[in-house]
């Protein structure tokens, strides 16, 4: 069942979207930590613009969540046993 494994790899793609999301999270209350820790250890611009880096870096990977999550609910739909007919 092709639809079936298709779906089953987006769950593991959503999976894997997750993980990456939760590790940009926590690189950003890592470095949150450092400041609160160390304050003006740091270069403030240089702080900003890598938590930036990090907030693009979780956009992009919210995007292509946004994309598997889709595509998954429209195989779901395709793999239901009672779909309802288009009029």
């Amino acid at each position: 069942m092709e639809e079936m494994e298709h779906y089953n790899r987006c769950v593991e793609q959503e999976d894997r979207y997750d993980e990456q999301l939760d590790t940009l999270e926590s690189c950003q209350y890592a470095i949150f930590d450092h400041i609160y820790r160390y304050g003006e250890r740091f270069d403030k611009l240089a702080v900003e613009n890598v938590l930036i880096a990090i907030h693009q870096l979780e956009d992009a990977v919210r995007l292509e969540l946004l994309h598997v999550r889709l595509e998954k609910a429209y195989l779901a739909y395709g793999l239901k046993p009672n779909k309802p007919k288009a009029d």
